[in-house]
């Protein structure tokens, strides 16, 4: 449980780690899954990346470098010799690419927004207003350290620019499927083979369904989302009887 001593700005990274090694370990881990699917929908951004075409060829790699940097940054800091290398690589890669200011501001926007909108639907109870604040600080300070420009100056104002950047680029086109597709076969791994075609039923029930036409899921209209939600509010009732 978050201390109500902790200051958000001050303690971003011990309220961070207690979340991410906690209360919210799955969901955190899952938002960020889910934060990829995201920027996937906009093509302007998956043009890129089917370029490369390592969503397609390596999605495994791309998966688990994604893990390991969250895992990295919230676990060791930012600021640690291995945070630091993390993200001295992660430019390294963006700096043969020519990307937009605000497509990179975005991206993080996608990581701090995602993981809050999966624990405020799916976890045993939303986040405190401390930890929402501390998991925009964080990121924010990542943004900062990646010369990222521009971030917007709250959680509510990232929400805001993530709803106008939507507005403006997010559609479907077939770089968006082809990389969605990638990490969907990429997710599905992590499972023994009969229960792959639950992972992507789960997965697409999961994502917001905006997301899910953008990346060209539009025919498959998940079947999960009403038993998912059953069960997260008998999670929650259980977990009240407990606290009580």
């Amino acid at each position: 449980m978050t201390s109500p001593c902790l200051d958000a700005e001050r303690d971003h990274l011990a309220i961070m780690g207690r979340l991410f090694r906690g209360d919210f370990a799955l969901e955190i881990r899952l938002g960020a899954a889910l934060a990829l699917f995201r920027v996937f929908a906009v093509p302007r951004i998956s043009g890129l990346l089917a370029q490369t075409r390592a969503w397609e060829r390596r999605p495994q790699q791309r998966l688990d470098r994604t893990v390991d940097l969250l895992s990295v940054l919230v676990e060791q800091g930012y600021d640690s010799g291995a945070g630091a290398a993390a993200l001295a690589r992660l430019n390294a890669v963006h700096a043969r690419h020519a990307i937009a200011n605000e497509d990179f501001v975005y991206v993080l926007a996608a990581f701090v927004t995602e993981p809050e909108r999966v624990i405020g639907r799916y976890g045993k109870r939303p986040l405190r207003p401390v930890e929402r604040t501390a998991a925009y600080v964080f990121w924010r300070e990542v943004g900062v350290r990646m010369g990222i420009r521009e971030i917007p100056g709250s959680f509510a104002a990232m929400q805001r620019f993530q709803m106008e950047y939507d507005a403006r680029h997010r559609h479907f086109a077939a770089c968006n499927q082809v990389t969605a597709e990638g990490a969907l076969a990429a997710i599905s791994r992590v499972v023994p083979a009969p229960l792959r075609g639950a992972v992507r039923e789960v997965v697409l029930a999961l994502l917001e369904p905006e997301v899910r036409r953008a990346c060209g899921f539009a025919g498959e209209e998940p079947r999960l989302g009403r038993a998912l939600d059953v069960l997260v509010a008998a999670r929650r009732r259980v977990c009240g009887w407990l606290s009580n």
